[in-house]
């Protein structure tokens, strides 16, 4: 059929075409192959023998046999019974004033505290059940907390810092530090927040607009990330070296504890370490002095902290290298940790037994 308009095919080159090359099939076995043709049976393939000389042994046994090699650790953590407590006395420190008596309204099983420069007393007060997490035993949390001040040269006088009302203080003792080092009294609390969890706040003194003191906030880290997301205090030393405080937590220690430095850069709290695996507290417990920080002479300060059992002690420091040193092997003790406190090159551990054992950290 013609067809008046040329297709796309007519329009192509035409090639020649290869000449038809048929497919050889392998000759029978045992036969050669025709001339002019290559076999297409595979040749048989070369076996190899391996050798197993004496010294290939004595490599491959040391190599499955031998135990992996220990970590080696600049120091150790011992531990001794002891019979009666080791904790040492609390160190007294001179009111500045008498105890108010405002002092007596502070939330149940919290303390008072007293300050060395511009706070004389301050607790934690105001009690709610706003924000019902049970991590201290008891769903009742500060909604203010309330302290003695002054400013430079002034009188004292009682100010009260008031949380909004999805904020509560889910803490049971104001920690009183100098964190910068100006001579003046910093408060470091616990707040949590019923959308995202607990995070560490830095209060301190200053002037109001009318020039009257007040306590207001210099800084705060992260929040733990959602709600019933709770955080507990280490201690406050200069970890990282470069002569200015830092301040240790443990995040959700219930949980799957994570050790955090945090620098002290107002506003914020920013955290620059973390180490896994640790808890410094008892879901439930009201106490919460379960890691100590220990000072060692002529080098940065070391962290003994409980594991997530709360049966083995470990002893971690930052290093200038920018990692975690494990210093000693972990210390198993034979109970539950229930309490930890500060002694000179190591601690004081109160077990679930009752017992007590002195800890140390050591060549």
């Amino acid at each position: 059929m013609h067809h008046p308009f040329p297709t796309l095919a007519s329009r192509l080159p035409r090639w020649p075409r290869p000449p038809h090359t048929p497919l050889r099939t392998p000759p029978p076995t045992g036969a050669p192959p025709a001339p002019g043709t290559a076999s297409l049976v595979p040749a048989p393939k070369a076996k190899l023998t391996p050798t197993l000389t004496p010294g290939l042994a004595l490599a491959l046994v040391a190599m499955f046999s031998a135990a992996p090699m220990a970590p080696v650790h600049a120091l150790a953590l011992q531990a001794h019974p002891v019979a009666a407590t080791c904790a040492p006395p609390t160190p007294p420190v001179a009111a500045q004033l008498p105890l108010p008596a405002a002092a007596a309204q502070r939330i149940p099983d919290s303390q008072v505290v007293a300050g060395r420069h511009d706070v004389a007393w301050t607790w934690l007060a105001s009690p709610t059940r706003r924000y019902p997490h049970t991590a201290l035993g008891n769903s009742v949390h500060a909604g203010s907390v309330q302290a003695v001040v002054r400013l430079a040269g002034g009188p004292w006088q009682s100010v009260s810092y008031t949380l909004p009302l999805h904020r509560v203080f889910e803490d049971r003792v104001p920690r009183l530090h100098d964190l910068d080092g100006d001579g003046r009294d910093e408060l470091l609390l616990i707040e949590a927040d019923a959308f995202k969890g607990a995070a560490l706040v830095v209060l301190g003194v200053r002037a109001s607009a009318n020039g009257t003191p007040e306590l207001t906030e210099l800084a705060r880290g992260p929040h733990a990330g959602s709600s019933f997301r709770w955080l507990n205090p280490v201690g406050v030393a200069d970890f990282d070296g470069d002569g200015q405080l830092d301040v240790a937590s443990v995040t959700t220690p219930h949980i799957g504890g994570v050790l955090t430095l945090h620098n002290v850069r107002p506003p914020h709290l920013l955290p620059f370490a973390t180490h896994m695996d640790v808890s410094n507290h008892r879901m439930g417990a009201l106490e919460q002095r379960l890691a100590v920080v220990v000072a060692q002479p002529g080098q940065r300060p070391a962290i003994v902290v409980p594991d997530m059992s709360l049966q083995a002690l470990q002893a971690l420091r930052w290093q200038a290298s920018g990692q975690w040193e494990e210093l000693a092997a972990p210390l198993a003790l034979p109970g539950r940790i229930e309490r930890l406190l500060p002694l000179p090159g190591g601690a004081c551990a109160e077990l679930a037994d009752g017992g007590f054992w002195r800890i140390r950290l050591s060549h």
